[in-house]
């Protein structure tokens, strides 16, 4: 057991110098400074200990609000009646689609659950449903309605469907008229101001009156009748005043604005033809030619 500490006897005392004295005060100030830092660092330790507690406990609920919400959502895509096709929007590049005929041809999509709605099923109902289609988006606007984004194949030419004995006839702005589309394709549209520009053809030696949606030709067919143009244009300087189409002998005539008709088939290339051509016009002049010259003969120039 300790005894009670006493003062030493004065004859055992050693006199304290200033400098011992100093040396104890800073060395007593630098305890209480490592006291209190040792009391603020536990604290600080505590409150960390405390805070991790509380985050991770905090961190648990989130991870469970978030789980239940991605089920809720899961559930909701999977099982709700209100994530179904309710509206289908059309959106058209080209005033002659007919949104009201669309719409009827999507009625099948009518009720289907959005989410399991394949774009491509869409797309593929359009294409076949509409000849002249050339490219259709499809986008899913949650929770009810279907936008579909239609482009049709631009406009070739007005078409003049004749019959044997009727003559080429113009329509007026703001008729209904008969056209042709790139594709070959025959549809009947309101006729646009920036349409009536388009070059008028007409279609002769039909076995079958077409009716609309028909293809007619090939684009392959048009691109042949273009170009056939071009090079009458820019070889021979020639100016087109109407242009012609025969069904089913597969020929073209190009009447010139001389009143002379030139006859073009695609059994054979253009550039034999238009060989042809320029051989006829160093041996006959034009002026004797009244009514046409076929170039369609591989072995000779037949004119009237």
């Amino acid at each position: 057991m300790l005894k009670k500490a006493r003062r030493l006897p004065k004859r055992f005392r050693r006199p304290v110098t200033k400098e011992t004295k100093q040396l104890l005060k800073r060395k007593n100030k630098n305890q209480k400074k490592k006291h209190w830092k040792d009391v603020w660092h536990r604290i600080a330790r505590r409150n960390q200990r405390v805070f991790r507690g509380m985050w991770k406990s905090l961190a648990w609920w989130l991870a469970i609000f978030f789980f239940g919400l991605l089920m809720l959502g899961i559930g909701l895509i999977t099982f709700s009646p209100l994530v179904q096709v309710r509206e289908v929007r059309i959106q058209r590049v080209d005033a002659r689609l007919d949104i009201e005929e669309v719409q009827r041809m999507l009625t099948p999509f009518f009720g289907r659950h959005l989410f399991f709605l394949p774009p491509y099923e869409v797309s593929a109902l359009l294409f076949d449903s509409i000849s002249d289609i050339r490219d259709v988006k499809v986008f899913k606007n949650y929770p009810q309605q279907l936008i579909v984004r239609i482009e049709l194949d631009p406009l070739y030419a007005r078409l003049n469907i004749l019959d044997p004995d009727e003559e080429a006839l113009e329509t007026g702005t703001g008729a209904i008229v008969d056209f042709l589309t790139d594709k070959g394709v025959y549809v009947i549209a309101p006729l646009q101001e920036q349409e009536s520009e388009l070059p008028l053809i007409n279609l002769e030696d039909w076995g079958v009156r077409p009716i609309v949606e028909d293809k007619l030709v090939s684009s392959d067919f048009l691109v042949r009748v273009r170009e056939t143009e071009r090079s009458l244009i820019e070889q021979f300087g020639h100016v087109i005043e109407s242009r012609s189409i025969f069904l089913r002998a597969q020929e073209y005539h190009l009447a010139l604005d001389n009143g002379l008709d030139l006859w073009f088939d695609i059994r054979s290339s253009l550039e034999s033809q238009l060989l042809r051509y320029r051989t006829f016009l160093r041996s006959v002049d034009l002026g004797t030619v009244e009514d046409y010259i076929d170039l369609r003969l591989s072995d000779r120039v037949v004119y009237k």
